[in-house]
């Protein structure tokens, strides 16, 4: 059964710290990630950009107050940014085409191009081509 009905403030207080039974299934790990009827769109977007600043403890610490839930849950809400991780929505690498990790990648596994800093890309497997490197 594919029960992906969000969880109440309500019934997250009153249940015992467990997986999730419901929610979206991660086609990668296979973990239920759960939904939360009481999370606003306002704090959803606050708790969003704490995770695109790589500060999840703080993101976690922020789904727990907003909704109620376990640290569990919480936990396996953040780390899947509130959604399934499929397979194939992230951006493909610019260099390459090859799917990316992540969507907030900035390097590339296929290619081991590097482009956090976009006016300086470089190739990992050849660091000293690297403008300014003093490699």
């Amino acid at each position: 059964m594919n029960d992906e009905r969000p969880y109440t403030r309500k019934e997250l207080e009153a249940r015992p710290d467990t997986f999730p039974e419901r929610g979206p299934v991660c086609p990668r790990c296979k973990t239920r990630i759960p939904q939360f009827a009481d999370l606003s769109s306002l704090d959803e977007f606050r708790i969003k950009k704490l995770i695109s600043q790589n500060q999840r403890i703080l993101a976690t610490v922020e789904l727990e107050a907003a909704t109620g839930c376990s640290k569990r849950f919480a936990k396996i809400w953040v780390l899947h940014s509130g959604r399934p991780d499929s397979v194939g929505t992230t951006a493909p690498c610019p260099y390459c085409g090859g799917q990316l990790v992540t969507a907030l990648a900035k390097q590339c596994r296929h290619c081991f191009m590097d482009w956090h800093d976009p006016d300086n890309p470089y190739n990992l497997k050849n660091p000293e081509g690297r403008k300014g490197s003093k490699l």
